[in-house]
């Protein structure tokens, strides 16, 4: 099995410090960003399995994150979340090419169905 990296970009710590031990417990190498600039500067540098990023964030926003990944790595899955939730909203990330979309406060099994969605479909490739 492959070891899978992921990105949690959050400007709230307690968000990204919960997704991080979650997830590190799940066994999964988790790289943290405060904002959409730190995010874009890691995925500059690094290759991730799946990106899970808020939406409204300082210093680019999740959607801008969305924007230059896909247009960069578009085999990267991407886990939108937003504590302000819009049909609008989601309809422009799904569109992006978005894998998932999630409202705040979101339960552990969401974020599992979507994480084991993801990377089992990039399993097959």
């Amino acid at each position: 099995m492959k070891d899978y990296r992921i990105l949690v970009v959050d400007d709230e710590k307690v968000i990204r410090e919960f997704l991080k031990d979650f997830l590190s417990d799940q066994g999964y190498g988790v790289d943290l960003a405060s904002d959409g600039k730190e995010a874009l500067d890691k995925v500059r540098r690094s290759e991730y399995d799946l990106i899970i990023t808020d939406i409204k964030m300082p210093n680019a926003n999740g959607i801008e994150v969305l924007k230059e990944l896909k247009q960069k790595k578009s085999n990267t899955a991407v886990i939108m979340i937003t504590g302000y939730p819009s049909v609008e909203t989601e309809t422009e990330c799904r569109n992006l090419g978005a894998s998932g979309y999630l409202v705040k406060p979101f339960s552990i099994s969401q974020i599992q169905q979507l994480l084991e969605s993801n990377l089992n479909d990039k399993q097959s490739i």
